[in-house]
């Protein structure tokens, strides 16, 4: 999933894979495994509530 913060910031989450965070000061990717067990539920958590925003909005979108 990548996720458009604003014009100069983005997070790709790809679970159990990895995170990239992309902002002006360049990317930061981390493999899941590198991530604490907060970190990995935090961005689980990002994840899923983007999804369900997206499932609410869904069919205005098309």
């Amino acid at each position: 999933m990548m996720i458009k913060i604003n014009s100069k910031e983005s997070v790709e989450i790809v679970e159990d894979v990895f995170v990239n965070v992309i902002n002006e000061a360049g990317s930061q990717y981390k493999s899941w495994d590198e991530l604490t067990e907060e970190q990995q539920e935090c961005f689980t958590r990002l994840s899923q509530g983007l999804r369900d925003v997206y499932e609410q909005y869904r069919d205005c979108l098309s």
